[in-house]
């Protein structure tokens, strides 16, 4: 997992620089999601763009992760929600381009049995 959430800062460096800051950027095990993980992204520039947007994250992954490493994740979550409001353990969270552990947290209605958030920046404006 190390290996993938290594890559995952690197891209997350990457786009902010090509495109702009983000808000968050995780990496979430969803309860009864069978070992695939998601994730999860919000920014200004990806609510303004959103299709364009996941398929330019999705490009970069597929770019960056062996086959190996892509069959572990289940899916890209670009929030596209304006104002969405980060819940507390996010908020709390003042992390850029690392991995803040977290641990039987819900985010969205979603039971998280495990995350990384690379990047946490509830001051950025939606």
């Amino acid at each position: 997992m190390k290996e993938i959430i290594d890559k995952l800062i690197k891209i997350e460096q990457e786009s902010a620089a090509e495109k702009g800051d983000y808000e968050l950027f995780a990496l979430f095990l969803r309860e009864e999601s069978f070992g695939r993980w998601d994730i999860v992204v919000y920014s200004k520039w990806a609510c303004l763009d959103y299709p364009n947007s996941r398929k330019y994250l999705s490009e970069k992954i597929q770019n960056s992760l062996s086959a190996d490493e892509i069959v572990q994740i289940s899916r890209i979550v670009v929030l596209d929600q304006a104002n969405l409001e980060m819940p507390d353990f996010i908020q709390n969270l003042n992390v850029q381009h690392g991995a803040a552990t977290i641990k039987d947290e819900e985010f969205l209605g979603q039971q998280i049995e495990r995350g990384y958030v690379i990047t946490a920046n509830t001051n950025q404006a939606a």
